[in-house]
Parts: C-alpha cells; structure tokens; sequence
C-alpha cells in the first residue's frame, strides 16, 4: 500500500503550479477559459487524490493493529499472510473486515463505479475517522 515518491499528490500540484504560474499568464481570453477549467480538475483530482491517501494511511493503521506487530506495511503484509495459512484468523470479523476495505479502496481508486454501496459507506466511515 506504500507509494513510490513523489506521489500523485505532489506530481499534481507541481503541474497545477506549473500551469498556472508559466503557461495560464501567456494565454489568450478563451484559451485562458480552458485552461482554467483544467487547473480545477487537477485541484479536484488533488483532493480526491489526497482523500486517497488518507484512507491508505488508515487502512496500514488497521493492518498494524490485525497482526499486531512492529513494522513497515510490507512486513505486516507478510506477516498477515504467513498467518492466514497457519489459521491465525479463521472466523476473524476483524480480518473480513479489513479485507473488504482494502478491496473497495482499491476498486474506489480504479473502478470507482462498481463499488457497491456498503462498502462505499464502509470506506466514508473510515476516512471520517
């Protein structure tokens, strides 16, 4: 769940700041207009992007508190895996849980429009924490 530096947050802000500082100044009246319009959609995708991040950060808090060890998130992956095939978690709510969350944050990112509503309701929940 780590990502590689620099994130997308900040790859979007630098080209909103590129584009609004370098190019925006330089442009006619109506090319002006678009270009606008554009700068706001990178602010919104920066906001989504940022709601994102967030909810990523509290999904590696919830998989720290699950295997209840020390580490990195690809340690406590591991770790989570290496308990799962010895049985730690049969019947676990908690396990579930997660899990579920981890697959609607990755479909929220990639294919927002087949999350279905629970899970949806269960990802609001978690990054109004």
């Amino acid at each position: 769940m780590m990502r590689d530096a620099p994130q997308g947050v900040e790859l979007l802000a630098e080209a909103r700041r590129v584009l609004a500082d370098t190019v925006l100044p330089q442009l006619s009246s109506e090319t002006r207009y678009q270009l606008l319009m554009a700068i706001r959609a990178i602010t919104l995708a920066e906001h989504e992007f940022e709601a994102s991040v967030d909810t990523e950060e509290k999904l590696g808090e919830m998989l720290h508190r699950l295997v209840g060890s020390d580490g990195t998130v690809p340690e406590f992956t591991r770790l989570l895996s290496t308990r799962i095939r010895d049985g730690d978690f049969d019947q676990s709510k908690e396990l579930y849980e997660f899990l579920r969350l981890v697959v609607a944050f990755k479909l929220k990112e990639t294919n927002p429009s087949i999350v279905e509503e629970g899970m949806e309701s269960s990802l609001d929940r978690l990054q109004g924490e």
